[in-house]
């Protein structure tokens, strides 16, 4: 069972662990991490959660989400779970471009370049059951019929246009 640190509202460490899924005070929080992949074509890369997903099974989502493992730090989360769902190899990125919080946690988002091919990926059984490129504006769609993680519009263009000012992309 994974283990993950507990911090306060002001995101400092309180010192105490919890177990994934463990109820907690509503004043206990969490840090989880997402890595938006974009290729030079400023396509991200999105991924299919797999059908046996407690939470929004089979629906498309950003390249890699997931718990910061107590003792590790979201950078070294970030890499940890780009090489676990996708088998890629990366750097340690630089600061979030961008955190939310939520009732629980705080959600680090990395934006990152990436060229690789779908082909060359090693998904994740029981996690990640399919990937693919997709545009800002098929991620919208697909947002629109309900087949996308619930993410707020204005949030996955906002995600493009960070890649376009931190990124590779034009």
């Amino acid at each position: 069972m994974e283990r993950y640190d507990v911090y306060d509202l002001d995101r400092r460490l309180t010192g105490r662990t919890c177990l994934r899924g463990e109820a907690h005070p509503d004043t206990d929080c969490q840090l989880v991490i997402h890595v938006c992949l974009f290729n030079s074509r400023g396509q991200l890369l999105i991924q299919q959660r797999d059908r046996s997903k407690q939470s929004y099974p089979e629906y498309w989502d950003v390249s890699v989400g997931g718990g910061v493992l107590a003792g590790e730090t979201p950078r070294q989360a970030a890499v940890r779970e780009v090489r676990e769902e996708l088998g890629l190899e990366i750097e340690a990125p630089g600061a979030a471009a961008v955190t939310l919080s939520f009732a629980g946690g705080f959600d680090d988002y990395y934006i990152l370049d990436c060229d690789a091919p779908v082909e060359a990926l090693c998904l994740q059984p029981g996690e990640v059951q399919d990937a693919r490129w997709a545009t800002k504006e098929e991620i919208l769609a697909m947002l629109a019929e309900g087949s996308f993680a619930p993410f707020w519009p204005s949030f996955i263009e906002l995600l493009f246009d960070l890649h376009q000012h931190i990124g590779l992309s034009e």
